[in-house]
């Protein structure tokens, strides 16, 4: 069984950060988003795995995931190049799947165990979670125990369980993806995919995940995955130098890092090479590699790679690779894109 993984989409609801690479790539809890995902796959004993690359900067995927090797998978890419639709990004992987398959939005966090899609029944097989805000998301219509309908993104409220991201397929699947025409959005839309397979009288196995999952889309949905998969998975792990500092709970502070007179309290990920100098650096903050923080109290904020922060307080922050900040006033709320310098 193959996994692939969905890595195209122009993430506008994520701009600045994305218009200079991919919302999958965006660290959360030390990692890019679509990490998180490979390794759940990976963990799932799946080794064979397919990424649809779009064609926002699809070069820094390839960079970043090379092989696969140093993950312990087998990646093989696919260019779907233009976005017309997850259906379309689907069917790209007719060549190169077998008679099973896993697809996972690369963008999405669903914690489940993904080895239950080994033998699901039927003609595929998705994920479903009760939201509050359907319209948002394709959802489905249950009767009975079984999936009569889905639609994407309802303009009416038609049922308040949507697609998580996650879904098992045969191979029919490309046969109805054939048969399809573009939705009102100019789109090849997976739940009329998934609905072609209902139409024709072939099963639509399912699953209500329960608990928390996360769609990534906005940058609230990132600080939200970070904090929520630092309070799940982080340990004290302590690799860096510590000068004249207090580290309390659980802190992952790698190799190369220097915490000098601060206090950093966790959850909390400090990135390799990152120093740290008279700060507080407070629980639910992810900083990146070879950053620097000086002077500044930050909260539940994500921090990406090489940025300088001086003199500042933040809160609800996302800052982009590469960016500066100077010279803040209390809690500062602050969305930066990459290579950006702000003073305040």
């Amino acid at each position: 069984m193959e996994a692939v993984i969905l890595h195209g989409g122009q993430g506008t609801r994520l701009r600045p950060l994305t218009h200079t690479g991919p919302k999958q790539l965006i660290k959360v809890a030390g990692k890019p988003v679509s990490q998180w995902v490979l390794e759940q796959i990976r963990d799932a004993g799946i080794r064979d795995v397919i990424i649809i690359l779009g064609d926002n900067t699809p070069t820094r995927v390839v960079d970043y995931y090379g092989d696969g090797s140093r993950f312990g998978v087998r990646i093989t890419y696919v260019y779907q190049g233009k976005a017309r639709g997850l259906a379309d990004a689907v069917y790209k992987v007719k060549d190169v799947v077998s008679d099973r398959f896993l697809v996972y939005l690369g963008d999405n966090v669903v914690p489940y165990d993904l080895s239950k899609f080994s033998s699901f029944k039927g003609s595929a097989s998705i994920l479903l979670a009760k939201v509050d805000n359907p319209n948002r998301f394709g959802v489905a219509v249950i009767k009975d125990g079984r999936v009569i309908k889905l639609v994407e993104k309802p303009k009416e409220p038609i049922s308040d369980l949507a697609l998580v991201g996650v879904y098992g397929f045969t191979r029919e699947i490309f046969d109805v993806i054939e048969s399809l025409k573009p939705s009102w959005r100019g789109e090849l839309e997976i739940t009329d995919a998934l609905q072609g397979l209902i139409d024709r009288g072939r099963e639509v196995d399912y699953e209500i995940v329960q608990g928390w999952w996360k769609d990534t889309g906005t940058p609230r949905d990132i600080l939200e995955a970070n904090a929520f998969l630092l309070d799940r998975y982080a340990e004290r792990k302590v690799e860096g130098v510590i000068e004249n500092s207090t580290i309390d709970g659980r802190v992952i502070i790698e190799k190369g890092a220097v915490i000098k007179n601060s206090v950093v309290r966790g959850p909390t990920y400090i990135g390799r090479d990152t120093k740290i100098v008279n700060s507080y650096v407070g629980p639910f903050t992810s900083v990146g590699e070879q950053s620097e923080i000086t002077d500044s109290e930050i909260e539940y904020s994500v921090i990406l790679d090489r940025v300088k922060i001086r003199g500042v307080t933040l809160m609800d922050s996302l800052i982009g690779n590469n960016a500066t900040v100077e010279k803040g006033g209390r809690w500062q709320k602050l969305i930066i894109g990459e290579n950006s310098s702000v003073i305040l």
